[in-house]
C-alpha cells in the first residue's frame, strides 16, 4: 500500500508493532522494497519519503537541516497514528533517526541504523558545486556500492538529470553540509533504547571505523558487519539484513518471563 492522499510519500505493509524506515539522500522508500516485505510478516512497516527529492516546483529552502527532517518524521507518526516506533535509518536516515532518538525518547521502541551519517561521512564534492557529468555521477554511485551491478544506467540517468538541475544540487548540498555540521557524537549517551547497527565491510562513504564510533558512544549496542556490502545494506544484502534485524526485533521485544 502507498500512502497517499497527504503531504507524505510512504510505502506501507503489514499489521502489529510499527517499524518506521528513513532513506539516504538520494534514496526513496522504494530502497526499502525487499526489506519491508520480509519485515511485514510480523510487523507494520512504513517507509517514508523525505520531502528531498526531486520536484521542480518543490521549494528548495524550507526544508534543509536535520532538525527540520526531525520534525517531519514526528508529524508523520502522528498523522500515521504511531505513538511508539521501531525506528530504522540508512545514511542521512540513519542521523535523522538517532536525532529523533534524542528528541523524542519517549517515542522509541528500538532503534536500528546502517551506513549512517552523524559522525564522518566522505564529503559529495568536497565541499564545492561539482561539474557535473555523467562520468562523475558514475563515479560517486560506484563509491556507494560493492557490487557494481547495482550502479545501473537508469541509476546514473537518473542521478545526472537531478544534479543538472543547478538548484537542486545547491540544495542537495545544503542538506550534505547540514549532516556533517550536525555532529552526535556528544549526545548519543542519551539513547537508552537497544540499539542495532548494521554496517557494510567495504563501506567507503562511512568507513568501518565510524560503526565502531558508534558502539563505542552508544549504551546498549550490538554491531554486525556485512561482509561485500558498501554503503547501502538494505539494497546490497535486504536479505541478510531483514535475518539481522528480525532477529534483533524478537530477542529484544520479547516479554520477560
Amino acid at each position: 500500500m502507498e500512502g497517499a492522499a497527504s503531504r507524505f510519500r510512504y510505502l506501507e505493509r503489514g499489521r502489529g508493532e510499527a517499524v518506521v524506515l528513513l532513506h539516504g539522500l538520494f534514496g526513496s522508500p522504494e530502497n526499502w522494497n525487499d526489506v519491508i516485505d520480509s519485515l511485514s510478516v510480523e510487523f507494520r512497516v512504513l517507509a517514508l519519503q523525505f520531502p528531498i527529492d526531486y520536484q521542480p516546483k518543490r521549494s528548495l529552502y524550507s526544508l534543509c537541516t536535520i532538525p527540520q527532517l526531525t520534525e517531519y518524521v514526528r508529524e508523520f507518526l502522528d498523522y500515521a497514528g504511531v505513538e511508539r516506533v521501531i525506528l530504522a535509518g540508512n545514511s542521512l536516515g540513519g542521523q535523522v533517526a538517532i536525532d529523533f532518538c534524542i528528541k523524542h525518547p519517549e517515542r522509541v521502541e528500538r532503534l536500528i541504523i546502517t551506513g549512517s551519517a552523524g559522525l564522518f561521512e566522505r564529503s559529495l564534492s568536497g565541499g564545492g558545486i561539482p561539474k557535473v557529468c555523467r562520468e562523475f555521477v558514475r563515479e560517486k554511485a560506484s563509491e556507494i556500492f560493492y557490487d557494481p551491478k547495482h550502479v545501473t544506467e537508469d541509476l546514473v540517468e537518473e542521478i545526472f538529470e537531478m544534479l543538472g538541475d543547478r538548484n537542486f544540487l545547491r540544495f542537495l548540498l545544503r542538506i550534505a553540509k547540514s549532516t556533517r555540521d550536525y555532529n552526535v557524537k556528544s549526545e548519543l549517551d542519551k539513547i537508552k533504547v537497544p540499539t542495532l547497527i548494521v554496517w557494510g565491510k567495504n563501506d567507503q562513504i562511512t568507513p568501518p571505523t565510524v560503526a565502531y564510533e558508534f558502539q563505542e558512544h552508544l549504551e546498549n549496542a550490538q554491531l554486525v558487519f556485512l561482509d561485500r556490502c558498501g554503503h547501502t545494506p538494505p539494497i546490497e544484502r535486504p536479505i541478510q539484513f531483514s535475518e539481522i534485524a528480525r532477529d534483533f526485533l524478537e530477542k529484544s521485544l520479547a516479554p520477560i518471563s
